[in-house]
Formats: structure tokens, sequence, C-alpha cells
């Protein structure tokens, strides 16, 4: 694996004449079981895309037709991937290249790879985590490593591409890795299937990077995205909202890794209903098992794996919140 960290992109290979139009397509694939449950999904997870994100992955085909239309794309260009399925799948179904004609997997593409944490941390309380200055999950890819790696794909595969255009179907945090190479370092909200379009008019000295859409005429439409986009504001409970008001009466047992709260009002129930629901989708996923997350009495009580408990006791010791069973936990 590279160890560059180049912030820029390296076009100084690149063939393309300076005023020739350099164009890359590139997508994220479509929803998976993971998005489903609200987990991330790293370098080594294979989650399958589910039917939703199927039909996105062919809605976003209307896309790569509006572009051949254009003379943009055609079935010729060549299509960079992973080999995970959920990449692998999404890329068939955008290009409608059934028999994958025309892609090279490039395992520079990959997620970043979360080690243990990989599907078992969830997208809400990663958030906050990301948010804890210079902590890492255990074993995890370090986020310039990665960086260095998309960037150096994307030097590479324009340079060879002789400007001609290129296709890329990759993942969540790669696409945002590409979007930085681009010029957008922050703030881009990536959604499933949803292609995006880098632009170059000086050989790939500076880029315009656009969202796709085709509107209910079938006509493509383009959206020029600024180089700074603002981050919207979750609205959603955090698991630090939640130990600030209940942390005294909260507790993580061991070994069986059973996370408690107790209530001091014990009347207003779907108020506990609501906390209990919170705390799963922050802990496990939005897809937990119902014996997993249960209501006693006043009691919210959540059936943790070892991975799970571990992540708790990692963000607690972090924040340096104190619930009982985690005291003599140490970080890694």
């Amino acid at each position: 694996m590279s160890s560059a960290t180049n912030d820029r992109p390296n076009t100084s290979t690149c063939t393309a004449a300076d005023d020739e139009l350099l164009h890359v397509i590139f997508i994220r694939h479509g929803r998976t079981t993971d998005n489903a449950n609200g987990v991330i999904s790293g370098g080594t997870a294979d989650p399958d895309l589910v039917p939703e994100g199927r039909d996105q992955a062919k809605e976003a085909h209307k896309v790569y037709q509006a572009l051949k239309a254009k003379g943009i794309v055609n079935d010729d260009t060549p299509v960079f991937t992973t080999d995970r399925r959920r990449a692998v799948d999404t890329a068939k179904l955008f290009t409608g290249r059934e028999n994958v004609e025309n892609v090279t997997i490039d395992p520079r593409l990959l997620e970043r790879l979360l080690g243990d944490w990989d599907s078992k941390l969830t997208e809400r309380l990663q958030k906050e985590i990301k948010a804890i200055p210079g902590f890492s999950p255990p074993t995890e890819e370090a986020p310039a490593d990665h960086k260095a790696h998309v960037f150096e794909c994307l030097d590479q595969r324009i340079a060879e591409a002789g400007g001609q255009p290129i296709i890329i179907v990759s993942h969540g945090g790669t696409t945002r890795r590409i979007a930085a190479y681009f010029g957008i370092e922050e703030g881009l909200e990536v959604q499933n299937a949803v292609p995006h379009h880098a632009v170059s008019s000086d050989g790939g000295k500076s880029w315009e990077l656009k969202r796709f859409r085709v509107d209910g005429k079938g006509q493509l439409q383009e959206e020029v995205l600024p180089k700074k986009l603002v981050k919207v504001a979750s609205t959603e409970r955090t698991m630090e909202s939640i130990l600030a008001e209940h942390a005294p009466l909260a507790s993580l047992s061991t070994p069986d890794n059973v996370f408690t709260i107790a209530l001091e009002n014990k009347t207003d129930i779907e108020a506990i209903d609501a906390l209990a629901n919170d705390i799963g989708q922050l802990l496990i996923g939005k897809s937990y098992d119902a014996g997993t997350v249960v209501v006693e009495g006043a009691v919210v009580v959540v059936k943790l794996d070892k991975v799970q408990a571990e992540i708790l006791q990692q963000y607690v010791k972090l924040k340096g919140i104190e619930i009982s069973g985690t005291s003599s936990f140490k970080t890694k």
C-alpha cells in the first residue's frame, strides 16, 4: 500500500492536451444489507445489494444511457471497481454489462478497512467517534493511507486513459476520497448509486464536479457542486446526550455484555420505548433482533456481542464518561 499523502491530483503524466476535456464518471454502490441496518461496511465486508439497491443501480443506468447518447461514454469505456459484490453488481447494472466487459478490479478503490469493527460500528455512533480527536478503531486503516491509495489509483487510471473517459464504481468512503481528489474535501453526502461527473478542460490541472440526475422527461441534468459544501447537522439523539442524562444509572456487565439503563420516570412508556430504540440503533443497528433490546419495567436492557460491547467501552473511556462495569477497561 502506498504511503504517499499527496493532497492534490498528480496528472503530470497525463497525455491529454490542455484544451481536451477529461471525464471521470464515478458512483457509489447501491443500498446494501449493511446500509439498511445502518452499520459501516469497511473494506473486508461483503454485503449483498438489497432489492432497493439493485433498483437504484438500474435507475442510474438511465444516466449511463444518456451519457452514451451524448457521446461521452460507450460500451468500451473502461470501468474500474473492487471485488466486493456490492460494487461489482452495481457496475453491471449501471453499465448494463452483465458479463462485466471492460471491467477492471482495482483493490486500491476498496472501502477503508475498519478492522474488528467492520459491519459492527453503526453509522450514528461513527459520527460521534470520528469527532474524538486522534482516535481510530483498533486495527483500522488510517484515513491518510486510504486517501493515498485512492489518489494513487486516480493518478494512474486518468493518465493511462490518455484523455479518454473512465468510470469508477466504488464505496461511500472511497467516493468521498475521489471527491476530495477533484477538490471537495468535506461535506459531500454520498448517496447510494447516484452518479457524479468530474470534468477538466485543462488537462487535469483543475476539475469541475457535477452530480447527475435524469428528470421526468428523461433528460440528463447536471448539478454543479461547489468546492465547499455545508455539513448538515444531525437532529438524532446521540449516545453522548443519552449518557449525559443517564450515566449514573447505566451499567455494562461482563462477560455477558449486557448494557442497562435504569430510568427514574417509570410512567412515560412511550419515552422509554423511544430511548430503547435509539440505544439499539446506536449500538447494534436499525435491524436489531427483538430479543436484543427489551424494556423491563423502567429498565432498558441491551444485549450486545463482544465487539459491540468493546465499542461502547472504548467510547465511554475516550469521552471520560463513567458507567458501572467499564472503569477497568483499557483502550488499545
